[in-house]
């Protein structure tokens, strides 16, 4: 790797982290790109040489995110999730805890979720997990699992003391395959 690419990429981090500490007390309306500069140590005509705004900057670390999560997920034919795949997911969510909290919480993209939760690896193994459903059926199942499966792994985000990710990805698990109406699963695991 060339020392131009490494340069690059240690100016983004710097902004990527500036502006995840900023959104711990502000919401991004809030947030000018000079704050950022500020904050990383960067002039704006190095900032606006990779990002037009605070904004595409977001977008950019969400991005990140996205592409972190579908390789996870793999792209190994159509098959729903496993507690594996999710237990790696969790995990990863569980290392990158601060720009979860931050992406999380409601003041910064309300419509991050969505954008998540819409990925195409993610659509399909939730319509695999509920393939057995009428059209309109499925519709609904598919709305239901994805704001609750969203809305489980929110609060183990934001809680003080959260359990083990494999206790989460478990759980997760048995909620989208009881959802589904597919095998009942084993017992999940007590958290430790």
């Amino acid at each position: 790797m060339s020392q131009d690419n490494q340069r690059v990429r240690l100016t983004k981090k710097l902004l990527k982290d500036s502006l995840i500490r900023l959104l711990q007390q502000n919401s991004i309306r809030k947030i000018s790109v000079r704050e950022i500069c500020e904050c990383a140590e960067i002039n704006r005509t190095t900032f606006y040489k990779y990002y037009g705004s605070q904004y595409d900057l977001l977008g950019d670390m969400e991005n990140d995110i996205f592409l972190d999560i579908e390789g996870y997920l793999g792209s190994g034919g159509p098959q729903p999730a496993d507690a594996a795949q999710l237990t790696q997911i969790v995990r990863y969510l569980e290392a990158n805890m601060a720009i979860c909290k931050v992406l999380l919480s409601n003041n910064v993209d309300p419509g991050f979720p969505e954008k998540m939760l819409n990925l195409p690896r993610i659509r399909e193994m939730v319509a695999l997990s509920i393939d057995q459903s009428g059209q309109s059926e499925r519709e609904y199942i598919t709305r239901f699992l994805v704001d609750g499966c969203f809305g489980l792994i929110k609060l183990w985000v934001m809680k003080e003391n959260r359990e083990p990710a494999e206790y989460i990805a478990v759980l997760l698990n048995q909620v989208i395959l009881q959802s589904s109406g597919g095998p009942p699963p084993g017992p999940a695991p007590g958290p430790r």
